[in-house]
């Protein structure tokens, strides 16, 4: 029993990986904070 839900986590994780590398930026626009002048890439956003 143990061991199947091991694999169903791991099948999980997998996938939730694969998903999110999918979603990379396309854009390397930098925006910076104006608090603290750290310029950084926004994270992806839609498709």
């Amino acid at each position: 029993m143990k061991v199947v839900v091991n694999l169903i986590v791991a099948l999980l994780l997998v996938v939730g990986l694969a998903g999110c590398a999918g979603t990379t930026a396309t854009t390397t626009a930098k925006v910076k904070c104006p608090a603290c002048n750290y310029e950084f890439i926004p994270p992806a956003v839609g498709p």
